[in-house]
């Protein structure tokens, strides 16, 4: 097959690097030991292009500031997929980069579709949502081919509308990660983007507030990527709080970092408003570590409630402080969510999420030439 893949996000982009680009590079990498694939995402400064014998990649659109960046990007992806040659066209959905080759050629595009934000967008964005939210719109009415993170969510596409094509993809993880016997050095991880709404760490905190007095050994560590105005209001509300000197936010870590943060803490937690899928949900338990989610589409697919982690409502400040504070005096509780981690994420790894998507490919080009 030949693949084109129209991603905005580049897991090397500072502004938006995340776990939607590493799983479409990871997986279309693997991909391309079978298949020739084409992989454009946004530009951004500094971007550099890069050319293998079945993989390429490019920068597409201006890259001179972020709004820009995104508008360019869905205009130059939409307008080269509809002349493109390939067997299939593979879109990573983008509501705030919209790339809309399935309204023209619905038969070869699979839409990669990780999260359902619908008036989510209001509350970030005030009236301007109602852009990405008919970005949104439009996708669930005229695509045919779906790639999503979780069997829920290919369930409901599938009942929305006949004719719709869905599976589960599901995300993949560094197999480096795994680890049955980790060490524990006092300390809550939160880890990945950085983004005070999505990743509700605007309620992260102030539970930390609430449970440090009793646990005066414990810290709090937010480590990711994410946008300057995010890790900006994040390093203030850490200096607002009584507890200031017991939380850091790391920026821009390295690997080895990363797989230390998991390998040490005492457990993860994530207070999501809203996520596709968590792939720092599964590192976690990949590191067999107990792990602390909210009650929403993703995590709830990704953490097996009280078997592999607890889940909470989501913005509960004090139900995710009751939960903080029942893993950090249950260290029981802790092992044995994370023994269970520890083989549930072993259900995960790259080569079978890859193998995944290969098939689904396989099946759109099947239907379609019938």
């Amino acid at each position: 097959m030949n693949i084109d893949v129209y991603c905005y996000d580049d897991i090397h982009n500072p502004r938006c690097g995340g776990g939607g680009a590493l799983r479409e590079l990871t997986v279309h990498r693997l991909i391309s030991a079978r298949h020739t694939i084409r992989f454009y995402t946004g530009n951004f400064s500094g971007a550099r292009d890069s050319h293998e014998p079945a993989f390429t990649c490019r920068h597409i659109g201006l890259g001179t500031n972020y709004l820009l960046s995104r508008i360019t990007f869905s205009l130059c992806a939409t307008i080269r997929s509809f002349f493109s040659d390939a067997d299939i066209i593979a879109i990573p959905y983008s509501i705030y980069a919209p790339v809309l080759t399935f309204l023209l050629k619905p038969k070869k595009t699979v839409v990669l579709f990780f999260h359902l934000t619908g008036n989510e967008v209001f509350k970030k964005y005030g009236p301007f949502g109602i852009i990405p939210l008919i970005a949104e719109k439009i996708v669930l009415f005229f695509g045919k081919n779906f790639i999503t993170l979780t069997d829920g969510m290919a369930q409901m596409l599938i009942s929305k509308r006949q004719g719709v094509r869905a599976r589960a993809g599901y995300v993949g993880f560094d197999t480096g990660l795994l680890s049955d016997a980790s060490q524990d050095k006092n300390f809550i991880l939160c880890f990945g983007r950085i983004d005070v709404r999505m990743k509700g760490l605007d309620i992260l905190i102030p539970a930390f507030d609430k449970i440090a007095g009793r646990f005066p050994g414990i810290t709090l560590v937010i480590a990711g990527r994410g946008q300057e105005t995010n890790i900006a209001w994040v390093k203030k509300r850490i200096s607002e709080s009584p507890y200031n000197n017991r939380i850091q936010c790391l920026v821009n870590i390295t690997e080895s970092e990363r797989k230390e943060l998991f390998h040490s803490s005492t457990f993860v937690c994530m207070p999501s408003r809203f996520e596709g899928w968590n792939i720092a949900a599964i590192e976690a338990a990949a590191s067999s570590k107990a792990t602390l989610g909210t009650k929403i589409h993703g995590l709830s697919d990704a953490i097996r409630e009280n078997e592999t982690g607890l889940l909470v409502p989501v913005e509960d400040i004090d139900a995710l402080a009751e939960k903080m504070a029942l893993l950090l005096s249950d260290p029981a509780l802790r092992e044995k969510l994370g023994k269970n981690g520890y083989v549930w994420a072993q259900n995960f790894t790259w080569e079978k999420v890859a193998k995944i998507q290969e098939d689904f490919y396989f099946e759109v080009i099947k239907t379609r030439n019938k």
